[in-house]
């Protein structure tokens, strides 16, 4: 027999009280697995040594992150490649990196295999061209000078750039270059003794290791976040742009975006001509055209946003530790604590809490360890927040997109 549909209202963190309460569903404990599961769309290996998951309770909105599990075949064997994109403003540069970026791993990685030295540099210059190809195939529609560009007639424009009548190709270049989306990678060798993190934008990785079975597991960041929060991104930002101030502000860059590096973003590293002229006449183009006029005249000395990756290398032959596993996520996950002020933590104490929920089961069942850890980002025990996390009827989307990787080493 079904349970008995039970509905409440309440008020979401971060909202106040001038907004609601919002109505949600109650469900009874023992279905609370199966609803976050529904909410998922997972990839698991078939060795069933990795896992992503994206998850996304709006049924109203599109998920614009993107994940990787795959293998990457060089000539010294078989490497292990994970990657997460957190696409922002559209899917359309994230879905570019899924398709392009292995490809350019593979063959800046194969000329460096007899040096493990030269990875770290073949994989933050992979990140860097395919970014800068973003930025050529763009230019290619618009090879004028930009004193021409800013003569040019919004009739002429439009018709070159939306050409979706004709296959779209332009319009799908324009897209990727204004879109963007972060980069979360991981990188194992066939020995499995050699890990290098990767990272472009504000997703977290996470080494968890310990011992043995005997031991706690302990949480070891490897990324760094490329966030205007982060006040050494915002101090750099700013001595890049000294005579600026509104460089960064609201700690994002010009008030709007939030990461300070990224692929794509071209309106925060292309001259602002771009914008004005091309850009905004790109239909369909930007959610909230508004906001991106409003940054126009403070783009003075592009670029403002970053495509210059932070890398981490660990040699895990040379720790002591005896199980490892890696956890990587889109900054979803996190925004689930820091929304709400009464469970925000600092990123240590948390990364600690997600490994040793995670470490004890992810060898046994690696998909269970992703839906513990996701119960507890959405409330734990709590089945009443868990319940309002997944349901709440808001007309916005209240909980950014949400994706996770789990990969046994």
């Amino acid at each position: 027999m079904p349970s008995l549909q039970v509905f409440r209202r309440a008020y979401m963190p971060g909202y106040g009280s001038d907004y609601g309460p919002w109505r949600y569903r109650l469900f009874p404990e023992h279905e609370l697995r199966a609803q976050i599961l529904k909410r998922c769309t997972t990839n698991i290996s078939s060795d069933r040594g990795s896992l992503s998951a994206s998850f996304q309770p709006h049924v109203s909105s599109a998920n614009e992150d993107r994940s990787l599990i795959m293998d990457l075949s060089l000539p010294n064997g078989i490497w292990s490649l994970t990657c997460v994109f957190d696409g922002h403003g559209g899917h359309e540069t994230a879905d570019y990196l899924v398709a392009e970026l292995p490809s350019l791993l593979t063959a800046g990685l194969s000329s460096t295999m007899a040096n493990l030295e030269g990875v770290s540099d073949a994989l933050t210059r992979a990140i860097y061209d395919i970014d800068e190809a973003i930025k050529r195939d763009f230019l290619e529609i618009f090879p004028e000078e930009i004193d021409e560009i800013a003569t040019m007639s919004d009739t002429t424009v439009k018709a070159r750039v939306n050409d979706q009548c004709s296959g779209g190709l332009n319009h799908r270049k324009a897209l990727r270059c204004m879109r963007g989306s972060t980069i979360l990678l991981a990188l194992v060798d066939p020995t499995k003794t050699h890990l290098w993190v990767v990272n472009l934008g504000d997703g977290v990785a996470v080494l968890g290791s310990r011992r043995d079975a005997n031991s706690q597991w302990n949480a070891s960041i490897l990324s760094d976040n490329h966030n205007g929060n982060n006040p050494a991104e915002a101090d750099r930002i700013r001595q890049q742009h000294p005579d600026e101030p509104e460089c960064i502000f609201d700690d994002r860059v010009f008030g709007n975006l939030a990461v300070t590096r990224a692929v794509g973003d071209h309106a925060f590293k292309l001259s602002r001509i771009y914008t004005d002229k091309i850009f905004l006449n790109v239909e369909p183009g930007f959610r909230v055209p508004a906001a991106i006029k409003s940054f126009i005249p403070r783009n003075m000395s592009p670029p403002y946003v970053s495509n210059l990756a932070s890398v981490r290398y660990v040699d895990l032959h040379a720790q002591s530790s005896c199980d490892y596993f890696i956890l990587m996520c889109s900054d979803g996950l996190v925004d689930l604590y820091t929304d709400d002020p009464d469970r925000a933590e600092p990123l240590t104490s948390l990364v600690q809490k997600w490994v040793e929920i995670v470490g004890d089961v992810v060898r046994d069942d690696i998909q269970e360890a992703m839906l513990g850890l996701l119960r507890h980002a959405l409330g734990a025990e709590d089945v009443d927040s868990v319940s309002r996390m997944l349901t709440v009827d808001m007309p916005v989307a209240y909980m950014d997109d949400t994706t996770i990787v789990l990969q046994v080493l």
